[in-house]
C-alpha cells in the first residue's frame, strides 16, 4: 500500500524534504491508516506532515475522547496535530459538516504553506458516492465519483487509497496493530451515506457481489465521455465568458443540457457538491433575474454568492463584502497609498488636453480652484452625496450609484474623494459638477493598483 500511496501523489507532487502534506485524521479507519502510511514516507522523504483534526461536536464527551486518541497517536509518532472544535448547536447535516470540514483542511493548509491536502476516500466510499449521486438524481458528472485529485482554492486535494477498499484498509490497521476510533455516529442510519452503507449496499450486493466494482467501471466510462464533452465546452465557454463572468444574455440562449453543464462545473470549481435541483436553482435564478440592472445575489453557500445581472453573472466570495474603513487626508497635491492596493495622484496638468476621459476612466482632469484643502480619500458612508457632472442639485451617493447600474456588492470598494460628506470623484464611476473644467484644465486625478 505504501508504494501504491507514494505513486498517486507523485503523479501531483514532487516528494522531497521540502514537501509538506495535510492529513484530513478523524482517527478512524481510514484515515489511521493513511496517517500511518504518510508517517512512513516522512521518514523515508524528511518531509513536514500534519495531522488535521476537526471535532465536529456531535457526540460530546465521546468526541472529545476521540480528539484526545488522535493526539496521543500523534505525540507517539512525532506527527504535528492540529485540530478545531466546531461550535456547539452547528447543524448536524452531511453537507454542512463537509463544507465546514474542508474550510478547515483549507486554512491549515494555508496556515502550512501545504504541497496538498490528503483526504482517506477509499473505493468503497466511491462506490456509495455514486450509489448516493444515482439515488439523488445526478448527472454525467456526478457519475464520475470522487476524484482522485480536485482543486481546492488553490490546493491539490489528493485522495492516495481511493483504489482500496474498507477491506483493504481494515487488514491493513490489523496487521500494523494500529486502533482507530469507532465513531459511533458511523452506525447511525439516519444519515443518507450510512443507510447506502448499512442497508443498501448489502441488498444489491445479494444481486451483485461485485457491486462495487461494477460502479467504479460505470465511473470510468462517465470520465472518459464527460472528457468528449469537456473539449467540446472549451469553445462554448469562450463565446460566453470575460474573465471569470459570464455573458448572462449568451448563457441563457444556449440549449438546457448546455447550460446544466456549464452550472455544473463551475459549482463544483467552487467546491461544492451539486445536485440536479441545485443546477436548475441557479439556472431559474439567472433567468429570473435577466433583466435586472443593478444585479441580484443568490446565497450558494456561507460565503458564496451568485450575482445576476442583464449583462453579467458570476460568482462573488465573501472577500467581494469586505470593505475598508480606512481614511487618507489630503493636505496638498501629491502621491498617496490607499487600502494597500491603490496609489492616488492628484497633480498639476501640464499637457493640452484635446478629449477628455469617460466617466469609467481610472483618471480624470479637474479644476481645484474652488474646492479647499484638507479633501479625503476613503470608501461610501452613510449621508454621503453628490452632485452630479452636469447637474445643478445634489443627490444621495446611493442613488447615484443606483442610477450608474453600480451593483451592491461593488459599492463599498469604489474609491472616493471627498469634502467631508460630499464626494467629489467616484474612481471609474463619475466626477463632481464642482471638479468640472472649463478652460484647459490645471489638474488631474489618477488611480492605480499597486
Amino acid at each position: 500500500m505504501k508504494e501504491t500511496v507514494k505513486n498517486i501523489i507523485q503523479k501531483y507532487i514532487n516528494i522531497s524534504c521540502e514537501s509538506t502534506f495535510i492529513v484530513g485524521f478523524s482517527g478512524g479507519w481510514d484515515s489511521m491508516c493513511l496517517l500511518d502510511i504518510m508517517n512512513k514516507l516522512s521518514k523515508e522523504y524528511g518531509f513536514l506532515l500534519v495531522a488535521a483534526h476537526l471535532n465536529h461536536n456531535w457526540r460530546g464527551k465521546e468526541s472529545e475522547e476521540e480528539k484526545e486518541r488522535c493526539l496521543a497517536f500523534c505525540e507517539e509518532n512525532d506527527i504535528t496535530f492540529i485540530s478545531d472544535t466546531l461550535p456547539e448547536g452547528t447543524k448536524a447535516s452531511e453537507a454542512i459538516a463537509r463544507e465546514l470540514r474542508y474550510d478547515f483542511f483549507k486554512r491549515t493548509a494555508q496556515e502550512f504553506e501545504a504541497d496538498a491536502i490528503l483526504t482517506a476516500h477509499t473505493k468503497s466510499d466511491n462506490a456509495e458516492t455514486i450509489l448516493y449521486r444515482i439515488i439523488k438524481g445526478t448527472g454525467l458528472n456526478g457519475l464520475e465519483g470522487i476524484r482522485e485529485l480536485r482543486e481546492l482554492n488553490g490546493f491539490k486535494v489528493i485522495r492516495p487509497i481511493l483504489n482500496f477498499s474498507r477491506r483493504d484498509i481494515e487488514d491493513y490497521c490489523i496487521q500494523n496493530e494500529l486502533y482507530p476510533n469507532n465513531d459511533s455516529s458511523n452506525s447511525n442510519t439516519k444519515y443518507a451515506r450510512n443507510n447506502i452503507r448499512h442497508n443498501i449496499m448489502p441488498a444489491i450486493k445479494l444481486i451483485n457481489p461485485n457491486i462495487e466494482n461494477s460502479l467504479i467501471t460505470l465511473a470510468e466510462i462517465a470520465a472518459g465521455n464527460n472528457k468528449v464533452i469537456n473539449e467540446l465546452m472549451e469553445n462554448i465557454e469562450k463565446q460566453i465568458t470575460i474573465g471569470n463572468k459570464w455573458l448572462t444574455q449568451n448563457f441563457l440562449i444556449l440549449n438546457a443540457p448546455i447550460k446544466q453543464h456549464f452550472v455544473y462545473k463551475l459549482l463544483v470549481k467552487n467546491g461544492l457538491e451539486p445536485s440536479f435541483a441545485k443546477i436548475q436553482e441557479l439556472i431559474n435564478f439567472i433567468t429570473e433575474n435577466q433583466q435586472s440592472k443593478t444585479g441580484k445575489t443568490l446565497s450558494v453557500k456561507s460565503d458564496l454568492w451568485l450575482f445576476v445581472s442583464h449583462k453579467y453573472t458570476y460568482f462573488i466570495d465573501s472577500d467581494e463584502y469586505k470593505k475598508t474603513e480606512e481614511e487618507i487626508v489630503i493636505k496638498s497635491l501629491g502621491v498617496y497609498e490607499f487600502a494597500g492596493k491603490y496609489k492616488i495622484y492628484i497633480e498639476k496638468n501640464n499637457e493640452k488636453v484635446e478629449k477628455f476621459p469617460k466617466s469609467t476612466s481610472n483618471f480624470a482632469y479637474i479644476d481645484l480652484n474652488n474646492i479647499s484643502f484638507p479633501l479625503t480619500i476613503r470608501t461610501r458612508r452613510n449621508g454621503d452625496i453628490i452632485q452630479p457632472f452636469g447637474m445643478q442639485g445634489k443627490m444621495k451617493l446611493k442613488k447615484y450609484l443606483i442610477n450608474k447600474n453600480i451593483p451592491e456588492h461593488d459599492r463599498d470598494k469604489i474609491v472616493l474623494l471627498c469634502k467631508n460628506k460630499e464626494v467629489l470623484w467616484a474612481a471609474k464611476v463619475g466626477l463632481s459638477e464642482k471638479l468640472r473644467c472649463h478652460n484647459n484644465p490645471e489638474y488631474k486625478i489618477k488611480l492605480e493598483n499597486i
